[in-house]
């Protein structure tokens, strides 16, 4: 097997965090360089105002529930088509008032932003409490841990070698032990100048690493 040595550099994911809806910023919870696990709550906003809209909408369905079951008591089951015309209208009244009070319980199951990953706050926009946030701006920004692989570059003479699978052994310093791993299939488009294309490893172990570490690689 060739001994060629191929240079490259340690990657990860960058997640960016967004909340779903604007609001008052009430809490936040974590801030950059602190490591997060996933399903971590970042920050929070204020919740009152989407309490008062749970509220209001939970007090119209009771109204509208009560209008539905009493039109029935009133009316009993319907026998000609004007009366079966007013009970879907009176269903369908019922059914947007559900829609209404789920829609606004998921407006307030939104004021609290989690993590999707396990990883690092590389950037918290300077997010503080009282400040007015939407969803195109202020994200989090997450270095995402679980993702660190070494990638290098080839040249197109070198595609054959890399068509399916194969063992890597990387070489970072300071590490003393070899790092092992597997290439991904490479992606025909890689956005370099033409002839030039990535190899991405997969690595075993992963304890240790930052984005950014210089290394080589060969084929095991």
């Amino acid at each position: 097997m060739t001994d060629k040595i191929y240079k490259g550099e340690i990657k990860a994911k960058i997640i960016e965090v967004r909340f779903a809806a604007s609001g008052l910023v009430s809490s936040v919870s974590k801030r950059m360089g602190d490591v997060v696990s996933k399903g971590n709550i970042l920050a929070s906003l204020d919740k009152k105002i989407l309490q008062q809209q749970l509220d209001s909408e939970l007090l119209d369905y009771e109204k509208v529930r009560a209008d539905f079951e009493a039109y029935g008591l009133k009316t009993g089951e319907p026998s000609d088509d004007m009366g079966r015309f007013l009970k879907k209208q009176k269903q369908a009244s019922l059914d947007l008032s559900v829609k209404s009070v789920e829609l606004a319980k998921a407006r307030l199951d939104q004021v609290n932003l989690f993590s999707p990953v396990s990883g690092v706050i590389v950037d918290d926009s300077n997010i503080v409490s009282g400040v007015y946030v939407s969803p195109a701006s202020s994200p989090f920004i997450i270095l995402d841990t679980s993702s660190f692989c070494f990638e290098f570059e080839i040249d197109q003479e070198d595609l054959a070698k890399f068509k399916e699978p194969i063992d890597m052994e990387i070489s970072l310093a300071p590490f003393e032990e070899k790092f092992l791993g597997k290439t991904k299939p490479i992606i025909p488009y890689s956005g370099k100048k033409a002839g030039k294309f990535n190899v991405v490893v997969s690595l075993e172990k992963m304890d240790g690493l930052m984005m950014g570490m210089l290394g080589e690689a060969k084929l095991v």
